[in-house]
């Protein structure tokens, strides 16, 4: 009796003690826009699902032929520059940036938004999101000899379903194992 009562023990610890897994951007939604001189103003628009492979290539408009590509993975955005782009994201406005607006959710466990190391002058403040909408403004940043940069998202680790339901079924388990005793 006490043998089993260790056990079981055992078990419900190693069950209890779920594994963490993070949220994070793949086969979700995500509509783009492109503003320029104000948020207000948008000039460019495009609408993918996020997957393994390049979300937009060259030549589409919501590149504005300044990009090569922009690749999403669970936790970056990929800005990958044309060689020749040129000059700095000057307005005289307040925004000139993407927002990228995805499904409802998506973002509920982002806790932080920065630019991977690089000598460009992008500051993580050019950096924002609200509720499912991630804004990337960045108005004065260079554009000439920049190759690329890329934003990395931070998620906070949840708990995996899998586990959870490993601890439900161990539970329901032993319930029955001691009504069958009784």
């Amino acid at each position: 009796m006490k043998k089993t009562k260790t056990i079981y023990l055992a078990l419900l610890t190693v069950l209890l003690s779920p594994m963490a897994a993070n949220a994070d951007l793949i086969g979700s939604n995500v509509d783009a826009n492109y503003h320029f001189d104000d948020l207000g103003d948008i000039i460019a628009t495009g609408s993918t699902t996020v997957s393994g492979v390049i979300e937009w290539e060259s030549g589409e408009s919501i590149m504005l032929g300044i990009f090569e590509s922009i690749d999403f993975t669970g936790s970056t955005i990929i800005f990958d520059y044309l060689a020749d782009a040129c000059c700095s994201y000057n307005t005289s406005g307040t925004y000139n940036g993407y927002t990228f607006e995805f499904d409802a959710g998506v973002l509920s466990d982002l806790v932080g938004l920065s630019f991977a190391a690089n000598a460009y002058g992008y500051v993580d403040s050019m950096l924002s999101w609200s509720g499912d909408t991630l804004f990337v403004n960045w108005r004065g940043a260079p554009i000439t000899d920049v190759p690329g940069v890329t934003i990395e998202l931070s998620f906070a680790s949840v708990p995996e379903p899998g586990t959870l339901a490993l601890l439900g079924i161990g539970l329901v388990g032993m319930a029955a194992r001691r009504r069958k005793k009784v």
